[in-house]
């Protein structure tokens, strides 16, 4: 679903044009997702707008769930999000009520996933090899993640959460009402994992699979004339951060692909996203990708 082309020439256009009056006049202020472990996204976001020789200042959006930040973004609440690729964006990206960067952020590792539990049942995944064998524990996802619908489509039995930004879904498997909370495989063991243990050192990661399927978390911009400049300077910027080189040079500064040993020692489960491929990453973004054999 690369659109590109004329999105590109149209960016050309205002950047050489509409977006300058703006720039003369001073920054634009724009509301942006802003949480801890989306410092790498707001970075690369603030990178490309330089290199497209915008001007602008940031506001921190409220949090929500799914559902909130696509409505706040939709109607314009929130003006840049860096949330993943799901079918109901890449709708209003059809309808053309909401745009899109298909830069992928996180490199593909979203899609690399390591399943969190608790310390005393860390032994539990020891003899999984297949997605039949996941299909026996249930897993816990927040409410709205398009992940819910991706394991429920393997197979694999999966119940929405409310709260679990603090880890508080140990307290739902102490209760025996989840086994396993599978997040990003890199932002888990840089973040997540000694933000959880903080509450609940009883949670840990496991050491025996990783699921793996195509998972994409993308620069996404509001509709409407406010933004129009802006839309430009990121379809330009990340064009040109991804060639130089800087892109990875900005994403190196906040995150690290894990260790080889992280891959080698736990068994590959793959399972499809019903939704969308790789092929959904531009081919000029796709080297930007995480592969197993090379950082």
């Amino acid at each position: 679903m690369d659109t590109r082309p004329c999105s590109r020439r149209a960016a050309l256009a205002l950047l050489a044009g509409a977006s300058l009056p703006a720039h003369a006049a001073g920054p634009a202020t724009f509301v942006v997702q802003n949480e801890p472990h989306l410092a790498h996204a707001r970075a690369l976001v603030r990178a490309a707008l330089q290199a497209a020789g915008m001007q602008a200042e940031f506001t921190d959006a409220p949090r929500g769930n799914e559902r909130r930040n696509l409505f706040q973004i939709s109607q314009g609440q929130t003006h840049v999000d860096m949330m993943p690729a799901t079918p109901a964006r890449l709708r209003l990206v059809q309808q053309g009520r909401l745009r899109m960067v298909p830069v992928p952020l996180d490199r593909g590792l979203l899609g690399w996933r390591i399943n969190l539990l608790l310390e005393t049942h860390k032994a539990r995944l020891a003899h999984v090899r297949t997605v039949a064998d996941l299909a026996h524990f249930s897993m816990g996802q927040n409410v709205g993640w398009m992940d819910v619908e991706i394991y429920r489509a393997a197979g694999i039995p999966t119940k929405e959460v409310k709260r679990w930004s603090d880890g508080e879904f140990a307290e739902q498997m102490e209760a025996g009402f989840l086994d396993l909370f599978p997040l990003g495989l890199e932002e888990t063991l840089n973040y997540f994992l000694p933000h959880f243990r903080k509450r609940y050192p009883q949670l840990t990661v496991d050491p025996y699979i990783l699921v793996r399927y195509p998972w994409f978390r993308f620069v996404w911009i509001a509709p409407g004339p406010r933004t129009d400049a802006l839309h430009a300077a990121l379809l330009a910027g990340f064009d040109r951060i991804v060639a130089d080189g800087s892109f990875l040079q900005v994403w190196a500064r906040h995150r690290q692909p894990p260790a080889p040993e992280v891959f080698k020692s736990r068994t590959v489960i793959d399972i499809p996203n019903p939704f969308y491929d790789q092929t959904l990453v531009p081919e000029r973004y796709r080297h930007l990708l995480v592969q197993q054999d090379r950082p």
